[in-house]
């Protein structure tokens, strides 16, 4: 390529060596085989000590532990919502049988006839004379101004 000549193109392969390898997903069936109670952790636990990864020993450990707590988590959640499901039912009968006695009270007007016997019982109060006249005197609670 001189001067004023043009421009020359072709296509690029770029590679990297050596060739590098792409992590792979684990599947939940695959992160599952790690459970402490899976038949696979005797095989699982001979590979790793093949392996002689200390960190990757840890890691798998706290896997485990992780599945563990998750497992219990999750019955923890169904326990909850079955204790859920009964306190609808048993709130729901409650908001029935309050609804019928409140349907009844409406059918015999018995708002109505509390109210009458309850003023009817209630004494009432007359404006009698107070037992301490507030008269105005020197150093009382009202006083009469000195002229």
């Amino acid at each position: 390529m001189g001067k004023g000549e043009p421009w020359y193109g072709d296509l690029v392969y770029l590679v990297a060596h050596p060739p590098t390898r792409c992590a792979v997903p684990m599947t939940m069936t695959q992160v599952e085989m790690f459970h402490s109670d899976n038949s696979c952790v005797y095989a699982i636990d001979e590979a790793l000590l093949r392996l002689d990864q200390p960190r990757l020993m840890a890691k798998v450990s706290r896997l485990r532990d992780g599945l563990v707590k998750v497992e219990q988590v999750k019955k923890q959640l169904s326990d909850v919502r079955c204790q859920e499901q009964l306190l609808s039912c048993a709130l729901f009968a409650v908001d029935m049988e309050m609804d019928g006695v409140q349907r009844r009270m409406e059918q015999v007007q018995a708002l109505e006839q509390i109210t009458n016997a309850h003023v009817a019982y209630t004494p009432v109060h007359t404006a009698t004379e107070d037992r301490m006249p507030l008269t105005p005197c020197r150093g009382g609670p009202v006083e009469r101004p000195l002229l």
